[in-house]
């Protein structure tokens, strides 16, 4: 797992982030000139890249000196990220409310700069005030909507969010009360990045590797909800063991519904299958009430009365 994972905040400062990343590209070219330009996914110790160049200089010269002499010093940099380079990273992320401060300059470090430097850009020249001609103003270009797959991915995106944020509450209430989160604090890490992958998805419109990776977000924040202690204490089953059986009954649900429907059997066999349906779709929504409400193992209860009312239906046919 890379340590900069670990950065915690919610997906909207992620967004934020990407897109400042995206921005810095269309700043005007003598605003870019005196500063660095990051185009890697991440500087870590092991990087080898001009970047890293640009980058201690510019800690060296807002004192967050890679080295007070020879290799990483002012004059001396190189485009080698080794561990004075990553030290120099973390006091920079520290004085600059970037948390965790792991020293691996990531999405967030990335943007955080961007927002450093844009603001200390010098402000332009005066331009003599002129009366402008009146030019007719075109109408506004109407603002294209977005497609089913990209509300779909937006709405995974949200939700992966939520969830994170949720979790991460929990993560330190149970941390300040001293309890065990297992490896909670891993599995969190793994939905940031997946998280940020969803992000750039979007971002580059790939819509379905978006909402994929939004949804592996939300399943790998259930595994981290299932860490920390206390969390299903009230039952045997695991939110991820609820949530499978929650999912395989509503595909034994709609497969065995379309298999009625194609049937040739007679009208009343047919009338008979479907109020088995209709009372083992009662089942599966008291097994999603169930989950919400975090009683997991009635969940499993539930699900099991609807797959054997499914199996009845289907007999009927």
């Amino acid at each position: 797992m890379n340590t900069h994972a670990l950065e915690r905040t919610s997906a909207a400062t992620l967004a934020l982030g990407t897109l400042l990343a995206v921005g810095a590209l269309l700043l005007p070219a003598n605003a870019r000139a005196s500063t660095c330009v990051f185009t890697s996914t991440n500087l870590e110790i092991g990087s080898v890249h001009e970047e890293v160049r640009c980058l201690q200089r510019y800690l060296n010269s807002k004192g967050f000196s890679v080295s007070a002499s020879g290799v990483g010093s002012t004059g001396n940099e190189t485009n080698q990220y080794q561990t004075k380079t990553a030290a120099a990273v973390a006091k920079w992320q520290e004085k600059n409310g970037i948390i965790p401060a792991t020293g691996t300059f990531g999405p967030l470090s990335r943007a955080k700069y961007i927002v450093l430097t844009s603001t200390t850009l010098p402000a332009p020249a005066p331009v003599p005030v002129s009366t402008p001609t009146p030019t007719p103003i075109p109408p506004p270009t109407p603002t294209p909507s977005l497609s089913s797959e990209a509300k779909n991915a937006r709405s995974a995106i949200l939700d992966a969010r939520d969830a994170y944020e949720d979790a991460m509450d929990d993560y330190e209430d149970a941390k300040d009360d001293g309890d065990n989160v297992g490896k909670s604090k891993t599995l969190l890490s793994e939905a940031h990045r997946q998280i940020i992958d969803s992000l750039y998805s979007f971002i580059d419109e790939d819509f379905g590797d978006a909402r994929k990776y939004a949804e592996d977000a939300e399943d790998t924040i259930d595994e981290a909800l299932d860490e920390i202690d206390g969390k299903d204490s009230r039952d045997d089953v695991t939110r991820v063991q609820a949530k499978e059986a929650l999912s395989d009954a509503r595909d034994a649900f709609k497969d065995a519904e379309d298999e009625i429907d194609d049937s040739n059997a007679d009208d009343d066999d047919i009338d008979d299958a479907y109020d088995l349906l209709d009372d083992a779709e009662d089942f599966i929504n008291d097994a999603e009430d169930a989950y919400d409400d975090g009683y997991y193992d009635e969940v499993v209860d539930h699900t099991k009365d609807a797959v054997s009312l499914i199996k009845k239906a289907l007999k009927k046919i």
